[in-house]
């Protein structure tokens, strides 16, 4: 068994991430609540051209589903003597590695996630390689031997940055 030599795991907390998700859901939860008690229980059409109940059901349970599936959305990062392994859980399920021996070189590096990603989750630029990222400006930027880029995230720079320098044994690290 390979000794974990670092583990981060992250989360969409922040307040604003909260704050959009759960204001676009809310009143559409309730608006889709009311809408169906007005057109089954009390017969009364909702608006000019109500939706159908069967479209108001559909609805409300997307609007439920959303924010379970956002408060589910886990970055998982760990490193032992074999590579870096990772997880965007629910959207990567099963344990991705990068072995160490395709890892060329790496370094921590200030990115932008809108700028050079285009936003936070699983991304892809065509410049800039893949990303991984949930917050933060900070990441892991490694650089492969196939020559493809990939970067983590990371709220624990300097911890990420020993774990890489002792897995590898030696610095590869652009400084």
């Amino acid at each position: 068994m390979n000794k974990i030599l670092f583990r981060e795991e992250q989360q969409f907390r922040q307040w604003y991430w909260v704050l959009l998700i759960l204001g676009i859901s809310i009143p559409l939860i309730i608006f889709s609540i009311y809408a169906l008690y007005q057109q089954t229980v009390k017969g009364i059409q909702v608006g000019d051209h109500p939706a159908p109940n069967g479209g108001l059901i559909v609805q409300l349970i997307f609007m439920i589903l959303l924010p379970c599936f956002f408060f589910m959305l886990k970055l998982e990062i760990w490193i032992d003597s074999i590579g870096i392994h990772y997880r965007f859980f629910p959207l990567i399920f099963k344990e991705k590695v990068i072995l160490k021996e395709e890892i060329k070189s790496y370094e921590i590096r200030k990115y932008n996630a809108l700028i050079d990603y285009g936003g936070w989750g699983v991304r892809r630029s065509f410049w800039k390689g893949k990303a991984y990222n949930v917050s933060g400006n900070i990441g892991l930027q490694l650089y492969l031997t196939n020559g493809k880029k990939v970067l983590f995230g990371t709220q624990r720079s300097q911890a990420i940055l020993y774990a890489m320098d002792t897995m590898m044994e030696e610095k590869h690290r652009i400084d």
